[in-house]
């Protein structure tokens, strides 16, 4: 165990270099340029275009060659956002809360109805439960997120049909600070978000659940169960569902980078100050450290997420031997 995980730690390291060259290129040869928007804004409104020395500033993040930017970001210095006027990991750090509670949320609610709506279908095929689960699965394979978004904004929001839950940030501007008002307000802002985040999730993975489920049912030690007299709830959920799990956990490996990647769209619809907000925001305007340095954040979760997932197949399946 402890030679393969310094043999996929050392893989990992090659992975990350190897991704870092490829932001640095893609970032590099962005068609928007932060400096020249920056100006011709200025410009725009009548002012004065930014100072010569502070041109000569940005255009160095621009210049900076890939080693001298390997260099910093071992360092953990990803330089300084253009917009936000602060460091990278500072920018990061304080809008990835509002990110991470959403997504966690979102993925418990998501496996909790998922999963058994998956299993009632594989168990009940064919049957009305089955159909509805394929209602489901379509519509949230099918519908886009900002589509979905506007659908509950425009039932269930303030300026909507029912007029029930704020529709736009996270707090209210005549909430108070502290208290358990403070918190209702919360909730009832995170609750739209939430919900379209959940039921445009659940789709794919009950279809996960469904196939795999059907095709472990048809297996001969299944049959085997069966006919020697095991409950059908021990058959499913003690035999069945456990070799289910295998790809399941698979899908682990893209859920802890998703966790603090933020739902871009659908912060964009809410308003919500989350990570994936400002990293929509810096990539439109060229913000080149901001960008980078959130790729790469997102590079290391999604190794250390494949290296998660793959220790945790040991846990699922024990004939699985990591060496």
């Amino acid at each position: 165990m402890v030679k393969y995980i310094i043999k996929r730690l050392l893989l990992s390291i090659v992975i990350l270099l190897g991704v870092s060259l490829i932001i640095f290129v893609l970032t590099q040869n962005m068609p928007t340029s932060y400096v020249e928007s920056k100006i011709v804004e200025e410009m725009s409104k009548g002012g004065e275009p930014p100072d010569e020395e502070k041109i000569a500033a940005l255009m160095a993040e621009y210049d900076i060659s890939y080693g001298e930017w390997l260099l910093k970001m071992l360092r953990l210095d990803f330089g300084e956002s253009f917009i936000k006027q602060e460091p990278v990991v500072d920018v990061i750090k304080d809008n990835m809360f509002v990110s991470f509670l959403v997504a966690a949320i979102a993925t418990v609610f998501e496996f909790m109805i998922a999963i058994p709506l998956g299993i009632t279908a594989a168990t009940h095929q064919y049957t009305f439960r089955d159909y509805l689960v394929t209602v489901l699965v379509m519509i949230g394979i099918s519908l886009p997120s900002f589509l979905f978004a506007q659908m509950l904004k425009g039932v269930f929001a303030e300026s909507g049909l029912l007029g029930l839950l704020p529709s736009q940030g996270i707090i209210s501007a005549t909430s108070s600070t502290t208290g358990i008002a403070f918190v209702i307000d919360y909730v009832k802002h995170l609750i739209l978000p939430i919900a379209t985040v959940v039921i445009l999730s659940i789709g794919g993975r009950m279809r996960m659940t469904r196939t795999n489920m059907l095709e472990v049912l048809n297996s001969d030690y299944i049959r085997t169960a069966r006919a020697k007299g095991l409950r059908e709830q021990v058959v499913i959920y003690k035999h069945a569902f456990r070799n289910t799990m295998i790809p399941l956990v698979t899908s682990l490996a893209g859920l802890l980078p998703s966790l603090f990647s933020g739902a871009i769209i659908t912060e964009q619809v809410f308003d919500l100050p989350g990570i994936g907000n400002i990293a929509f925001d810096a990539m439109t305007r060229g913000d080149i450290p901001m960008i980078m340095g959130y790729n790469m954040f997102l590079a290391f979760l999604s190794i250390v997420g494949v290296l998660l997932s793959d220790l945790m197949y040991a846990v699922v399946d024990p004939r699985v031997k990591l060496q």
